[in-house]
């Protein structure tokens, strides 16, 4: 009796020390990828709130039978911006459009051009941080 009693005791312990190891090497793993997750947050929020792009003008020309736009921006913000994760939207539907440089740095001009019909449009342009600037382009 005695002896069944130590048995019994050392598996009981010895299963709760593998059971606590495993829920705590887990914990240690939700916890890191939570840390992880809140800092990719923090970052993306402080490129956000810190970008800030104005239309500085804009001008067209005859290309075929369409317009070749070419709309000037400014980076007033402090964060450098990526055009090449950037989308425009010319009434609401995403067009294709080229840049010169690839970077928009702060206080930096940049041009971005793309091709439209005769109009009135209304632009989007949606940067890589998630900010957006509107504005409107008559051809």
């Amino acid at each position: 009796m005695g002896f069944s009693y130590v048995v019994a005791v050392a598996v009981l312990l010895s299963s709760s020390l593998i059971f606590f190891g495993m829920v705590y090497s887990d914990f240690v793993h939700t916890e890191t990828q939570l840390k992880s997750a809140q800092d990719n947050f923090n970052t993306h929020n402080y490129d956000y709130l810190n970008s800030k792009v104005s239309i500085t003008g804009y001008n067209y020309s005859l290309s075929g039978t369409n317009y070749s736009v070419t709309l000037n921006v400014t980076n007033t913000g402090s964060v450098a911006l990526n055009l090449n994760g950037t989308n425009l939207l010319v009434n609401g539907t995403l067009v294709n459009f080229t840049y010169a440089n690839q970077y928009l740095f702060p206080l930096g001009n940049d041009s971005i051009q793309f091709t439209v019909g005769s109009g009135n449009y209304d632009i989007e342009i949606i940067f890589n941080t998630g900010y957006e600037q509107y504005g409107k382009v008559t051809v």
